[in-house]
């Protein structure tokens, strides 16, 4: 009987040890890429103020009872005009631009927020790893130029993605995740739209 909770003991803390081998942080399991992804496009919503405290009553149907007047100006644009604006990332690495219902004047650039893993040469040990690097936030095009607006109030333009990452320029391959995306007002930098639809 002893002989049998010592064997049980041994047997739950080589279970334990194993748990701590596995944890996530010690041995993360890498998962395979994609073997195809051609490239994003999206058309936009405008950009609003998030309601944060709500204080408005609200009676529509299907809605919820409580919301915000429409807001812009803390965090996104209330100055430029907008029909409507699509931004599409080709995986050539070409980014376009096509809106209207601007201004002449008015410039815009798309911000991205891209988290890359590619392999990459690590130094501890010395090997060629599949590697995620901290996100990163970029303006392009990058200032001092912009999409502008032509006399007809459209904008159509195009951007390098290795140009916008400037010395990161490494980054404009691998797997190329777009955590965020937005056209910003150049001049402010505020978000005008941001990926959605209108119904």
């Amino acid at each position: 009987m002893k002989k049998q909770v010592k064997m049980a003991l041994i047997g739950a803390a080589v279970g334990m040890a194993s748990l701590v081998v596995l944890s996530p942080g010690a041995t993360a399991q890498q998962a395979a890429f994609p073997t195809l992804a051609r490239g994003i496009s999206t058309w936009s919503a405008r950009a609003m103020d998030q309601c944060s405290s709500p204080n408005q009553t609200v009676s529509t149907a299907g809605s919820p009872t409580s919301g915000c007047l429409q807001s812009n100006g803390i965090t996104t644009d209330d100055t430029l005009g907008m029909k409507f604006a699509k931004l599409r990332v080709t995986n050539r690495g070409r980014i376009a631009v096509f809106a209207n219902g601007f201004t002449l004047g008015d410039e815009l650039r798309a911000r991205l927020t891209l988290r890359v893993t590619k392999s990459a040469n690590t130094l501890h040990p010395p090997h060629v790893q599949k590697v995620t690097f901290q996100d990163v936030i970029i303006d392009c095009p990058a200032a001092p130029d912009a999409f502008n607006a032509r006399p007809n109030g459209s904008v159509i333009g195009t951007a390098d993605l290795a140009t916008c990452l400037g010395s990161n320029n490494g980054l404009a391959t691998g797997n190329i995740e777009f955590v965020d995306v937005s056209l910003v007002n150049a001049l402010t930098g505020n978000p005008v739209a941001v990926p959605g639809v209108l119904r």
